[in-house]
């Protein structure tokens, strides 16, 4: 009987937890920051704030004709979505 609890027990946190670390995705550590930021800067935009959001990195950024934008990035920095502020 213990090891039937103890069983679903493991398996009770396990699909808990597991679905929290899928969904954090990234990690928005000093290196994956500087490299987003050379990234789009070499591509020709203002680097704002950098956070995480939905698994993926955020990138505030503004154009060169001065459009506010928020940039999602994939764990490869490739850009995913683009959302145009007012």
């Amino acid at each position: 009987m213990r090891i039937l609890f103890a069983a679903a027990v493991v398996a009770a946190v396990t699909l808990t937890t597991a679905p929290l670390a899928f969904a954090s995705g990234v990690t928005l550590t000093p290196e994956a920051e500087t490299a987003i930021r050379t990234k789009l800067t070499a591509e020709g935009y203002e680097v704002g704030k950098i956070k995480t959001e939905d698994g993926l990195y955020e990138a505030y950024v503004r154009t060169k004709d001065g459009k506010k934008q928020e940039l999602f990035l994939d764990q490869s920095l490739t850009v995913v979505r683009t959302k145009t502020q007012n």
